[in-house]
């Protein structure tokens, strides 16, 4: 069943029309004080800052937003497993979804669509080898607990992890789906064997679904990379691309990395097109901004991307409701 909220949005894309998402839920909850999980990042947030978070969604709302998205980018039960609030994973989806309904409901004249994000945030910096899990044990003080090595061969389907990280992300669209959440937004999606659980509990959901890339820098051979990853190229994250998908878009990846991975993802899909990328580092738990790139310049950067077919234009880790309203003006 399509919802209301979303045919607004599906009919804006069919008349040729700019659909606006959100910026970052993150980097701007830290930015405004909300404090940061080594393991859970910004997931805990919802529960110890939902304040913050509601009028984080407000801002963006104001600023022209016509999706918002829940702060469940590292919400789900493996990701949690990790932090002091592994025995809260209800509680803390729950919440994200009460933030974002909290805050659309002040804007009873607005048509606005929530965007349910899910991720194999962490998991895919372990596997990759990006981090160590140990690391996190040892930082949480939970050296004594048992908790299962994943790998690349263990997320693929039929094995024991790949089955319990599907659980998951069911656990977490049912959550979605009691709150009437409008689309799901699979986002990071990067390697196509880590991601595989969390692309079928979407596709399996019934609900309308998002693609979100992530592509890395140049390679030696000008071919772009995966994102934070020197051994596999952007082509194999383009094999995740399904017919079932109602869009994709290049998310989370470097602004200068943009223009050409739009090119290659247009190889392989000809329907409607989004990016939305982040300005800026990340030092886990926190995001290093950078201050000198300017909404005026995002507006600028994004119009040779809408040259290039994007309709769906919003925002990544980094950039904030003032980037929001420059797109907002900008294009609509």
């Amino acid at each position: 069943m399509i919802s209301e909220n979303y045919k607004y949005i599906q009919d804006k894309l069919k008349d040729n029309k700019f659909v606006i998402l959100d910026g970052a839920n993150g980097s701007e909850l830290e930015k405004r004080g909300a404090k940061m999980d080594k393991a859970g990042w910004c997931g805990p947030a919802s529960l110890e800052s939902p304040e913050i978070l509601t009028q984080i969604h407000k801002d963006y709302i104001e600023a022209g937003a016509d999706i918002i998205t829940t702060n469940t980018f590292s919400s789900s039960r493996h990701v949690l497993e990790y932090s002091n609030f592994n025995d809260q994973t209800v509680a803390i989806n729950e919440k994200a979804m009460e933030c974002a309904i909290l805050a659309r409901n002040h804007f009873p004249d607005k048509n606005v669509a929530i965007a349910g994000s899910i991720s194999l945030s962490l998991v895919a910096d372990i596997i990759e080898g990006t981090d160590d899990p140990a690391e996190f044990r040892d930082y949480m003080k939970t050296d004594q607990r048992s908790i299962p090595k994943y790998t690349e061969e263990s997320i693929r389907e039929g094995s024991f992890n790949y089955n319990r990280i599907l659980k998951n992300f069911n656990e977490q669209i049912s959550i979605f789906k009691k709150h009437n959440i409008d689309l799901i937004i699979l986002e990071m999606i990067i390697n196509p064997s880590i991601c595989k659980p969390a692309i079928d509990a979407a596709l399996a959901s019934g609900m309308p679904v998002w693609l979100g890339l992530s592509c890395g820098d140049e390679g030696e051979d000008g071919d772009l990379l995966a994102y934070e990853n020197s051994k596999m190229k952007f082509s194999e994250s383009l094999k995740t691309i399904d017919k079932n998908f109602d869009a994709v878009l290049l998310m989370h990846s470097e602004t200068k990395n943009i223009t050409k991975g739009l090119q290659e993802i247009k190889q392989k899909w000809n329907r409607y097109l989004g990016a939305y990328p982040h300005k800026g580092d990340f030092i886990r738990p926190s995001w290093k901004f950078d201050k000198t790139y300017t909404p005026e310049k995002y507006t600028k950067d994004m119009q040779i991307w809408v040259d290039q077919g994007v309709k769906i234009i919003g925002s990544c880790c980094g950039m904030g409701p003032e980037y929001t309203s420059a797109l907002k003006k900008y294009f609509c």
